[in-house]
């Protein structure tokens, strides 16, 4: 989330791409090519790394 929250960067990633390519193009991992369902990711919540 922290990475994810930087100026600039969730402008630029489409999980919804990175993930059907991902199930999509390994053919020897996911023969069938399904593709899951979820997670429900909310990445925009505080990641509190100031306190870690």
């Amino acid at each position: 989330r922290e990475l994810y929250q930087l100026p600039g960067i969730a402008e630029t990633v489409n999980f919804p791409h990175i993930k059907r390519h991902y199930y999509y193009s390994h053919t020897s991992i996911n023969p069938t090519r399904i593709v899951p369902l979820g997670p429900e990711l909310d990445l925009q919540v505080p990641h509190n790394r100031q306190r870690r």
